[in-house]
């Protein structure tokens, strides 16, 4: 039992990482979706705890992914001019050769309730909170960075 523990402790720590991910911003999404304007209130009530806890959750899984990626482009493109490669672009299929499962399933796992966070900031406008707002052009950023990485990959010769 501590051997299973011992070899899977990485994808332990990253499970339990992304499942409060998931956690704190499906209930922020509830929170915030099924919220009814009542009187004076703008937005939504939601605790500090929570706030806090799903800023940070969101800023550290948006940090990881796009280091992730990041070191993986600069390892491919130095393996490719020691290796003597002509241009010092890369395949987007090296790299992602290279990204663990732990960084891919993280990288769809952020996109994902990211699109849902955008979705229901887009829909429920000045009903939605500034967590959600903050989280939401957070997102278009990190894609923003991502797709000129992807564009910038490319190939266009052999």
């Amino acid at each position: 039992m501590t051997e299973f523990f011992r070899r899977r402790i990485f994808d332990i720590i990253a499970g339990v990482f992304l499942a409060l991910f998931v956690l704190v911003w499906t209930t922020v999404l509830v929170r915030v979706g099924t919220w009814v304007p009542t009187g004076t209130a703008e937005a939504p009530e939601l605790n500090g705890a929570l706030v806090t806890a799903a800023g940070v959750l969101a800023t550290s899984l948006s940090s990881l992914t796009a280091s992730a990626l990041g070191f993986t482009i600069s390892e491919v493109k130095r393996d490719n001019a020691d290796a003597g490669a002509p241009s010092p672009l890369v395949s987007p299929a090296d790299v992602a050769t290279r990204l663990s499962g732990r960084v891919i399933f993280a990288i769809m796992v952020y996109m994902t309730m990211g699109m849902l966070v955008l979705v229901l900031w887009l829909f429920k406008g000045q009903a939605s909170t500034d967590l959600i707002g903050a989280f939401a052009l957070s997102l278009l950023g990190w894609l923003v960075g991502a797709a000129g990485v992807v564009f910038q990959t490319e190939r266009t010769g052999p």
